[in-house]
């Protein structure tokens, strides 16, 4: 990495941790009700620089495609992959209402798409952390091996 870009990030990670610093001072300073009014802001600057660190990430994804077509491949080869967990998920996902201890369905947890989108997200979730610790677990044992 060229010194220039270097101290670039350096000033920008300096100025995200001073805005960041004084929006978390606000808060420690709230008293009563004005904590709720004061964590909104930090909230947002934290929502802001996800969707920043987002577009950078999906814009040098791009940019690495377009540099390396003989990657291309496997990248189809992954999405598809990840596509076939996704389906698997979603016919495994339940579209049932949500109900709580006593059995009564929770406010906004009626039967329906919503509820199987949102099942869909969990069981996806579950099946890719399986995914990640079944692939940590082999190459272990793999190193073990060796």
């Amino acid at each position: 990495m060229s010194s220039k870009i270097s101290k670039i990030l350096t000033v920008v990670i300096l100025v995200i941790a001073v805005i960041g610093a004084g929006l978390y001072a606000g808060v420690l300073m709230a008293e009563g009700d004005d904590v709720y009014d004061s964590v909104s802001p930090i909230v947002e600057f934290s929502a802001w620089l996800l969707y920043v660190a987002l577009g950078i990430t999906v814009v040098f994804a791009i940019v690495n495609i377009f540099k390396n077509p003989e990657d291309l491949k496997k990248i189809a080869i992954n999405v598809a992959i990840l596509g076939a967990v996704y389906a698997v998920a979603y016919v495994t996902a339940s579209d049932a209402a949500v109900l709580d201890v006593q059995g009564q369905i929770l406010e906004g947890g009626q039967a329906g798409a919503t509820s199987k989108l949102i099942s869909t997200i969990i069981n996806y979730s579950v099946y890719l952390g399986v995914i990640a610790i079944g692939a940590v677990g082999a190459g272990a044992v793999k190193t073990a091996i060796k």
